[in-house]
């Protein structure tokens, strides 16, 4: 079939362009020299790296991590090619699809977090032995935050996997979302824009999850004397806990029956770990009255703290004493707890009264 003069007038320029579409990136490469597949990268995991660094800007957690040590695995999930854009995933990662991995397709930060879980997932799945396990902590005398250096890695995409760890009185525990990275990068690999040079030295920081642990406090009650006559009687405690900064951070009442003399011990659970907890007996019943401080403060500490031995961790307690002083009244009573039904209202839950069946 012959084609016409003027058709081919108008063949040719189409045809030109889109030979040249698929050369843009290919431009782009050859323009940053391509990734030299035989340069070892460097990746430095940091915990001050912007406001992720420091836990959205909380100073309290980047002094936690000035005093811990967080180990950090490093593990190879994909060989990536010349151009920086395509990644092959390699054994133990078998079936993920880093297609569409390019700043042309705006990969969304979602996208990137959906790989992390699942590369997460297949690296316990199947077993997957770590290429690097580096510490980041703060050496003394040092003049930066705590940050660990991970050296030799061959160009690819890699799961940064941080341990979970807690800070050294074991009242928080910080958890971390995994993520990958590539190594080499560039800001236009990143970001579609910018400078196309590869870095072979990359730094990026720990993304964490703050979460309050909490211990248990035990009200010890001694009744030397008791009077079976008068029958049950009560005794309630305000418990008011404050943390190493003087603010409140934990307030209730709680109440102790009696229906019979000598010891007994009240636990008092879900305080928050590291609150210096006052308690103070705020009633003894009609005929009985306190021996001693009418008041009592006790450090209370995570049972993590306690199961791993930190130095002086213990179950918190408090201790009063009691005595019958003479009276012919009782003095029995309830508590009454107040909860936040989450819709402006609250849930009144009296142990008197029988709650209904479901």
């Amino acid at each position: 079939m012959k084609i016409s003069k003027r058709m081919r007038k108008w063949c040719v320029p189409v045809l030109a362009g889109l030979l040249a579409l698929p050369c843009l990136n290919l431009l782009r490469s050859e323009a940053a020299g391509g990734i030299d597949l035989d340069e070892p990268c460097s990746l430095t995991v940091s915990v001050n790296i912007g406001a992720a660094g420091t836990a959205d800007g909380n100073q309290a957690y980047l002094e936690d991590f000035n005093r811990m040590e967080i180990p950090v695995a490093a593990y190879r999930v994909a060989d990536v090619d010349v151009t920086g854009q395509k990644f092959t995933p390699v054994e133990g990662f078998e079936g993920m699809d880093f297609d569409g991995l390019s700043p042309e397709r705006d990969v969304t930060a979602a996208r990137w977090a959906e790989l992390a879980k699942e590369a997460d997932g297949l690296r316990t799945e199947n077993g997957v032995r770590t290429d690097r396990v580096a510490t980041v902590k703060k050496e003394e005398g040092d003049v930066v935050n705590a940050q660990a250096k991970i050296t030799g890695l061959t160009p690819g995409l890699y799961l940064v996997v941080p341990e979970t760890v807690y800070n050294p009185e074991y009242t928080v525990q910080y958890q971390f979302t995994p993520y990958l990275t590539a190594l080499p990068s560039s800001l236009y690999t990143l970001t579609g824009e910018g400078s196309d040079e590869w870095v072979y030295e990359t730094e990026i920081g720990l993304k964490p999850e703050a979460v309050q642990q909490y211990g248990n406090l035990n009200i010890v009650k001694h009744l030397s004397t008791y009077n079976p006559a008068l029958g049950q009687t009560t005794f309630v405690f305000e418990l008011v806990g404050r943390d190493a900064s003087g603010t409140v951070r934990y307030e209730d009442y709680v109440a102790m029956d009696y229906r019979t003399g000598g010891d007994q011990t009240l636990t008092v659970t879900g305080i928050p770990a590291g609150c210096e907890v006052t308690v103070t007996e705020v009633y003894s019943g009609a005929s009985y009255e306190i021996v001693g401080s009418d008041t009592d403060a006790a450090h209370v500490w995570s049972e993590q703290a306690i199961a791993a031995g930190v130095p002086g961790a213990q179950t918190a307690a408090v201790d009063f004493t009691n005595e019958y002083n003479g009276g012919n009244r009782g003095g029995y009573g309830v508590t009454n707890h107040f909860e936040a039904d989450g819709e402006d209202g609250w849930t009144w839950e009296n142990p008197t009264t029988p709650l209904p069946s479901e």
